[in-house]
């Protein structure tokens, strides 16, 4: 096992060293090692111990530098990654140079690794509608529910579920843990608030301007109500797309 753990170590340092330029490890640390995609990732790598120069910190994933900030000296650097996605899952390490190098030819692993595991940002729900004919001044209420268990890590947390209309969302309320499950409330309906509906339960995050929010599962909210030609009567469909 020694052999083995002297082998990897040699077979880094040579890796650092054979690109030609002065590339160091470093330490990393974080408190998550799973993230919900569209969340935030954030590393700090530590060169304490290593220099007392200001350096160049990298992060590297699967072994090559994909970021670079310039630190002081005896002072951690912190990569913050917004929006994180889901091929952003692999291992995580730093390293540092005392000169600014290209970021494309810095590669290595630091000190040490983290896996960070980049996990669904959210679960896919049955939308149901509890009336099937909704009038105009009315509330329309939707149930939201899934068998699908919650993240182990997750599940003590405050999670979302929000009602999707057309693609954006238009009301929210908090989920039930325990019943795995939610009702989501439309007050004082008007004949604009028909459409097509969904429910989607965010884990961790808040929804942003282009992410994906859509699902298999929707409902078709139609409102009656009465105009010039007398009452408009709508019904309720399903729809799934495939």
């Amino acid at each position: 096992m020694v052999g083995v753990l002297l082998f990897a170590y040699i077979t880094v340092n040579l890796f650092l060293k054979c690109q030609g330029q002065t590339i160091h490890q470093a330490k990393i640390y974080s408190e998550n090692s799973e993230v919900p995609e569209g969340g935030r990732l954030e590393v700090t790598c530590s060169t304490f111990g290593f220099t007392v120069k200001a350096v160049y910190s990298y992060l590297c994933k699967n072994g090559k530098a994909i970021l670079m900030k310039k630190g002081t000296p005896r002072q951690d650097t912190t990569f913050k990654i917004e929006r994180i996605e889901m091929n952003a899952s692999g291992n995580y390490s730093c390293v540092f140079s005392e000169e600014q190098l290209e970021i494309t030819k810095v590669t290595g692993y630091g000190q040490n690794y983290i896996f960070i595991n980049v996990i669904e940002s959210f679960i896919y729900t049955q939308i149901t509608l509890l009336k099937p004919e909704v009038p105009v001044g009315s509330d329309a209420e939707f149930n939201c529910s899934t068998s699908k268990p919650l993240h182990k890590n997750l599940s003590k947390n405050m999670i979302w579920a929000y009602l999707i209309k057309n693609g954006t969302p238009v009301e929210v309320n908090i989920w039930d843990t325990e019943k795995m499950m939610t009702t989501l409330t439309l007050r004082d309906v008007r004949i604009e608030d028909a459409g097509t509906y969904s429910c989607v339960v965010f884990l961790n995050i808040l929804p942003y301007h282009g992410m994906r929010l859509h699902q298999n599962i929707t409902v078709n909210l139609e409102i009656t109500g009465k105009n010039g030609r007398g009452q408009t009567k709508k019904k309720l469909q399903f729809r799934v797309i495939i």
